[in-house]
């Protein structure tokens, strides 16, 4: 009856298994340093990206949590800087969203922040020689001009 009286949306979310695992996942919340661990290996990305882009000359922002970083370029609209970044970010095999914010997790330990930001300074270095030249992503700037081409 609880469950009927509010709005969900998800597809699991009112089975076992998602709920067990989420009660397992509040112990080891509680249990262990995993928040505070994250935190600073947020904190970490977060100084990380912020110098490499003004090294880089780039007006770059950060929202959301450190846990839950979302990296944006300033001067960017149609996010064409955004999807240059995020696809040299992978050719150097880290997945950043361009537009979405992501999540640290507890797998996550120094090193992979470390080679993160690394390979950042490549992304940055690709970005800048790319961005004279950035065409604007087709399907986004469709949605962003309100549907009209």
């Amino acid at each position: 009856k609880a469950a009927a009286s509010i709005f969900v949306t998800g597809s699991f979310w009112f089975q076992a298994a998602p709920m067990a695992a989420a009660i397992e996942t509040l112990g080891l919340v509680r249990d262990t340093d995993y928040l505070e661990r994250i935190t600073a290996l947020g904190e970490r990305l977060r100084s990380g990206m912020a110098e490499r882009a003004s090294a880089a000359g780039f007006s770059f922002r950060q929202t959301g949590p450190v846990t839950m970083p979302l990296f944006l370029f300033d001067d960017d609209p149609d996010l064409r800087k955004g999807f240059c970044f995020s696809s040299a970010m992978l050719e150097r095999g880290v997945y950043v969203h361009p537009w979405h914010n992501m999540f640290l997790c507890a797998a996550m330990t120094k090193a992979d922040i470390e080679a993160a930001l690394d390979a950042a300074d490549g992304a940055f270095g690709e970005l800048k020689r790319q961005s004279a030249s950035l065409q604007p992503v087709p399907k986004l700037a469709f949605l962003t001009t309100g549907g009209t081409r």
